[in-house]
């Protein structure tokens, strides 16, 4: 086993469910790990083993703010929990969940505990942004690049494994992206899908605002932003996605399209639109998420994405 591992790949792609199964198999006191039911396996999975730590964006520091970046103080008491035995288990785990948000005062510290790891301690690193990492600290982790599946393959597990129809099945893996957690999730829970519809719905009626309306949908986002960051950057994922779809059908590439079910707005939006403002519109709604994850001002950003999107018919 390594010290440290680098788990790099898009969002939902499954880096965290192999952190946990790695954290389990470290831990699990069956004669074949990680058999998920021991008490290990069982408390890892309910979050309680007290070995086991997920560092992330998100809660308060010290001075009761709001936390957009992975701080010097998470690491420093990583640093001290680290030079600590495992209390319960084998291991102590400490999983850092979007470590490309690690400010540089925090990065630098890592790598000190990198360079000199302890005993009896992992390190697992999850990033979707790796070129946003130190090289040396990605020097220090053994890396596992996880990446999307064949759509086909998702369909099929769908049909065979959950008794989807193959018209929904394929429906789904497209909108999935190969990623066949969220394909399955989706498929389990309606809801996911009704939201995500209900955001594009909300996407196509953006775009046709006036610049009064783009800026009310740029400060509920903005707003957001501070609460939760993963969803408004999946929100703009899935605007990068809409108009990826404008994009194919530009091209007369219609078997290539996600939302099938939006063809005929699809096609309006394209007839209307250049090739090239549909290309412009995907890398500027790209450099934004970039900014965001760079902890730019989320208003700021947001309000200069709609002056820059085209409008739609």
């Amino acid at each position: 086993m390594s010290h440290a591992y680098l788990f790099s790949g898009p969002r939902q792609i499954g880096k965290m469910a192999l952190a946990m199964d790695l954290t389990r198999l470290l831990n699990c006191q069956d004669d074949e790990p990680p058999c998920g039911q021991c008490g290990p396996c069982h408390r890892i999975t309910e979050a309680l083993h007290t070995d086991v730590r997920i560092l992330e964006v998100g809660g308060t520091g010290r001075e009761g703010r709001s936390r957009t970046a992975i701080s010097i103080d998470q690491i420093r008491e990583v640093q001290k929990e680290a030079s600590l035995k495992p209390y319960e288990g084998n291991y102590r785990v400490f999983i850092i969940d979007g470590a490309e948000q690690l400010t540089e005062e925090a990065a630098n510290a890592l790598l000190k505990i990198l360079e000199e790891p302890p005993e009896e301690v992992v390190f697992i690193l999850l990033t979707s942004d790796s070129g946003a990492l130190i090289p040396t600290i990605i020097s220090r982790c053994q890396r596992v690049e996880l990446r999307p599946i064949s759509l086909t393959v998702i369909a099929d597990v769908l049909v065979k494994r959950f008794g989807a129809g193959r018209e929904a099945a394929e429906e789904v893996a497209r909108m999935s992206g190969g990623k066949p957690g969220w394909a399955i999730k989706a498929f389990e829970d309606p809801e996911i899908l009704d939201r995500r519809a209900s955001q594009l719905d909300t996407v196509e009626v953006t775009l046709r605002r006036s610049l009064e309306g783009r800026f009310g949908y740029a400060e509920r986002l903005g707003t957001s932003f501070a609460r939760n960051r993963d969803a408004v950057l999946a929100e703009l994922g899935l605007m990068v996605e809409w108009w990826r779809d404008v994009l194919m059908v530009s091209q007369g590439k219609t078997d290539l399209v996600t939302n099938l079910s939006r063809l005929d707005t699809l096609k309006n939006a394209a007839s209307g639109l250049s090739t090239e403002s549909a290309a412009a519109a995907i890398k500027t709604i790209q450099a934004t998420m970039g900014h965001l994850e760079r902890n730019a001002n989320p208003r700021l950003a947001l309000d200069n994405l709609m002056l820059e999107l085209p409008s739609i018919n």
